[in-house]
């Protein structure tokens, strides 16, 4: 499995700061904090295989700690991601010797470990005194003799983990010289302080940068047009039931016009907090399963109903499958955590009315995307929560903030519809070397020595020597990259690289540190945090599979690389003459995979907008609050010339109405422009769409300090004043405030600061 570009960039920054740490004395811990959806077990996975690439100084073993059944979930999922590493897997309880090996990780379920009974005593066997001395407190004790450290994955940290027991045990008996909380919510974070002196970790992975990876929705959706059914002649419970189901079917066609065999889950939680099933659960379930029945055909017998209770389980065969039957799942609060179905979109929430606020575990398990990408029918790139709750509580810490679009926002019915010409483009990653990259080093290595594919490894190393420096006697000393390379990545501090030379009896650690440093050098101008792995190994494979290098030390090919002046000057030849045709190739590969459609665009219907949005205050919006015509919503952190600019238009009263424009989705107005940096077309979404009394229509985008001088600013604006000349009745450009009054760029050839900035009149 190939990661993503951000979960490349994830574990890039893990292991950086777990280097770091592990050198470190004393006791350490590093915070990964991801989004549900975001593969935070793959992503561990692939951080321990970087791990073992290492070679630590000081042995380890590895407990992996989960809850419910979790951990035996998490050790298939890692088992077979690293099936072909130094590693071994263990459920704890397959523990067969006093203690732990080298390169073993063992699974264990943290919940059923901590266990106690009234007597404060543990319920576990694996936790208390037996005559084999097969128990966690041995297993750990026997490890750390043997000369290994512990270090600890607390897989979803927020679960139960910070209890007193819990520390209790880790403190005193695990002891771990590392712990790795991995969590979409961690209970706690380290400080700035402990950040800044490296004496912790963390790493975080925004939501909105899962979304763009195609791994996750955009967002979720609370009761969408709910309103529709004030007149249902039923409960509001079954209203609810009723508007969940009219969406899977709706969905259903949908995933069928994209040519999928998706077959949308809708899941319904039942109401009680209880861990068991309640009287109130159980009330609940027979009103659903005879809701379902009767008016939908939704059955257990027909196995489009399956029940998942601690008490009872059916049609749950298969269920994670795509094209499974089963259309509605009903449950309790056992999947929140850990459960992988990506083909469920839609959830049901019977909550008890004291506790409105939602559970972002729960939600989380309609988040994924099935098919790991965005589809062209943008209902599929949302999930959809309905609920019986009057109002919605989301955390004001921000870990909720974004998931859900519980503010509905309807079009003025005074609107007259009109068609916008509009392009939508999908996003497409540049910037990085990719794996396609080797194989160019291959060539262009091979063309540098007169290498053919009729050499033996004997005559190719023959070829490759006239030319390298590969004995031990040719590298006398580390040569340091003649460049000053500043920030590489955000995450490492600043390196300045030059000057004398090192003597040549420095450590393995940093002759592995120069070549590193190389490699993020030779990857300029491509992202060096995800680029330089692939120089490295590119280099590594050419040495092994050409050269006959397989079972020499890595150390070996990385001194004849920093080791020589001559050497890194032919490998950087070399590397850019790769990179100069990766440029070529990878620019029509993505260029071809890129989806690009014209529409006719309109201003929404309606549209839903998160807790980050306020409502303002408006008379000329045209997209309102669904409840009050006299407001509309906008994003709270808004700069202040948008500010400034949009109560220019809602004043003025040559406006007719204005609209503020959303990004990156079909719903939403673009103009097609070239990036400066990478040639790419992409999408530009003008800030504001106005309409004038006269029927002119305005766009305009708010610039100010830096963001005016930008080369994609000027990009954008050179875009735009095309698409404006090639229309009719269009105005607008890119807007500034000053102190003499509002400027608009109108020019054909953008200029920050030269000529062809003029009095903004529109208004």
């Amino acid at each position: 499995m190939q990661l993503t570009k951000h979960q490349q960039l994830a574990v890039d920054r893990l292991i950086g700061k777990i280097r770091i740490l592990l050198k470190k004395d004393g006791a350490r811990i590093c915070v990964f904090k991801a989004p549900t959806g975001a593969g935070k077990t793959i992503m561990v996975a692939d951080f321990l295989r970087e791990l073992a690439a290492l070679e630590l100084q000081e042995p380890h073993a590895f407990l992996w700690i989960s809850s419910n059944d979790l951990h035996e979930q998490s050790k298939e999922k890692v088992s077979r991601y690293l099936e072909d590493s130094r590693y071994s897997f263990k459920l704890l309880d397959e523990i067969t010797d006093d203690h732990f090996e080298q390169n073993q990780i063992i699974f264990v379920n943290w919940e059923s470990l901590v266990r106690q009974n009234r007597q404060g005593e543990f319920t576990n066997v694996l936790m208390r005194d037996n005559e084999q001395g097969r128990n966690l407190p041995t297993f750990v004790s026997n490890t750390k003799k043997n000369g290994l450290n512990i270090i600890l994955i607390v897989d979803e940290s927020h679960h139960r983990y910070w209890s007193e027991r819990s520390q209790s045990l880790v403190q005193s008996v695990i002891a771990p010289k590392l712990t790795l909380e991995v969590s979409a919510t961690p209970a706690i974070i380290p400080s700035p302080e402990e950040i800044e002196h490296e004496d912790a970790g963390f790493v975080s992975i925004r939501f909105e940068d899962v979304v763009a990876d195609g791994l996750i929705k955009l967002d979720t959706i609370v009761n969408e047009a709910f309103g529709k059914y004030v007149d249902f002649k039923g409960t509001a419970d079954e209203a609810v039931i009723e508007a969940a189901i009219a969406k899977r079917e709706a969905l259903a066609k949908l995933y069928k016009a994209e040519r999928s065999t998706v077959n949308p889950l809708l899941l319904i939680q039942l109401p009680s907090e209880s861990r068991d099933t309640s009287a109130l659960d159980k009330s609940k379930l027979e009103e659903c399963i005879e809701i379902l029945g009767k008016k939908h055909g939704v059955t257990i017998d027909n196995g489009k109903l399956a029940i998942w209770l601690s008490d009872r389980k059916d049609n749950l065969d298969n269920i994670g499958r795509i094209d499974s039957d089963v259309e509605v799942l009903i449950f309790k609060q056992a999947i929140a955590l850990g459960w992988d179905c990506p083909r469920a979109h839609i959830l049901v929430m019977f909550r008890d009315i004291r506790s409105p606020a939602f559970e972002i575990q729960t939600v989380g398990r309609i988040m994924r995307m099935p098919e790991v990408r965005h589809y062209e029918a943008d209902p599929l790139n949302h999930a959809y929560v309905f609920t019986n709750l009057d109002r919605v509580a989301i955390s004001p810490e921000g870990t909720a903030q974004g998931y859900f679009r519980i503010h509905r926002a309807a079009r003025k019915a005074s609107y007259k519809p009109f068609k916008l010409s509009s392009i939508y483009l999908s996003r497409i990653d540049y910037g990085d070397l990719t794996l396609s990259f080797r194989s160019l080093f291959f060539e262009e290595a091979n063309k540098r020595f007169g290498i053919t594919d009729k050499d033996s490894q004997k005559e190719a190393k023959k070829k490759a020597d006239a030319d390298l420096e590969l004995l031990p006697d040719e590298l006398k000393r580390p040569v340091i990259v003649d460049a000053v390379i500043e920030h590489l990545d955000t995450q490492q501090k600043r390196e300045i690289l030059g000057g004398d030379r090192v003597e040549f009896t420095i450590s393995p650690d940093e002759i592995k540190r120069a070549y590193e440093t190389f490699a993020k050098a030779a990857s300029l101008p491509f992202a060096p945090v995800r680029s330089h792995t692939k120089i490295q190994q590119g280099i590594y494979d050419w040495f092994d599979k050409q050269l006959g290098y397989e079972k020499v030390s890595r150390i070996e090919v990385q001194r004849i690389v920093v080791c020589s002046e001559s050497n890194q000057k032919i490998f950087r030849e070399i590397i850019e003459a790769a990179k100069t045709r990766f440029r070529d190739i990878d620019r029509q590969e993505k260029g071809s995979k890129q989806r690009r459609q014209r529409y006719a665009w309109d201003v929404p219907e309606t549209d839903y907008f998160n807790e980050l949005y306020e409502s303002v205050a408006s008379k000329r919006a045209i997209l309102v609050l669904a409840t009050d015509v006299k407001k509309t919503l906008l994003l709270k952190d808004r700069s202040e010339p948008e500010r400034a600019f949009e109560k220019l238009i809602d004043d003025s009263s040559k406006v007719e109405w204005w609209y503020k424009n959303g990004v990156s989705t079909e719903n939403y107005f673009a103009v097609a422009y070239t990036d400066a940096l990478t040639g790419f077309e992409r999408a530009f979404y003008p800030d504001y769409i106005v309409m004038f009394k006269d029927k002119t229509l305005g766009i305009y985008d708010t610039k100010s300090g830096f963001t005016k001088a930008g080369a994609d600013t000027a990009s954008k604006s050179d875009a735009l004043q095309r698409y404006i000349a090639a229309g009719k009745h269009l105005t607008g450009g890119i807007v500034q405030e000053t102190a003499s009054g509002w400027q608009i760029f109108a020019g054909k050839k953008y200029d920050a600061e030269g000529e062809g900035w003029e009095r903004l009149r529109d208004f």
